[in-house]
């Protein structure tokens, strides 16, 4: 395990089968996105917690990469107590034996953009009348996609399950 601030460095990206983004990334640029496709290409992992999500611009370019991103205006939040209902099938391995509901006070995003139909939807949070995807898997070519929007607070980083389904969604795209 290696830690980098703001961006992996080269070594990282060749070496690495799993990066965890967690940082608001202000500058989704031509070469880190090649960077992105490459470590992808040949297998690599990406897990991104909550404002790792968004693209201050052109978020169809993370979104054909991650399958579904937030961008500032377009993309809602807000700070406040939601249900995670888990909607993947009972056996998969992110979910697998978790509560069909876990509570969380965090910051949902809503609604993301990209392709619902490209992801497998994990779980969901009802805002505005809506289910909204929350959590979602992605198989990107040989790369493996685990996004989770919650994640903002520091205590949903402590939650048990929540770091649970983190880790597993770490196993699953390594």
């Amino acid at each position: 395990i290696s830690d980098a601030w703001e961006w992996p460095g080269v070594e990282q990206f060749q070496t690495a089968n799993v990066i965890v983004f967690y940082f608001w990334n202000h500058d989704w640029n031509a070469e880190r996105l090649r960077q992105l496709d490459e470590f992808q290409a040949r297998g690599g992992g990406v897990v991104l917690i909550h404002a790792a999500t968004i693209a201050d611009k052109d978020p169809e370019q993370l979104a054909s990469r991650f399958g579904l991103a937030a961008q500032p205006g377009p993309t809602k939040y807000l700070h406040a107590p939601f249900d995670l209902k888990m909607v993947a099938p009972t056996n998969h391995p992110i979910t697998l034996n978790l509560p069909a509901r876990i509570r969380f006070l965090d910051e949902p995003y809503w609604p993301m953009i990209g392709d619902t139909n490209r992801v497998e939807v994990l779980a969901t949070a009802e805002l505005d009348g809506r289910a909204w995807p929350m959590m979602w898997t992605l198989q990107n070519g040989k790369g493996r996609v685990f996004a989770s929007i919650p994640g903002h607070y520091t205590w949903t980083l402590d939650d048990p399950l929540f770091r649970l389904l983190i880790l597993r969604g770490i196993a699953w795209a390594g």
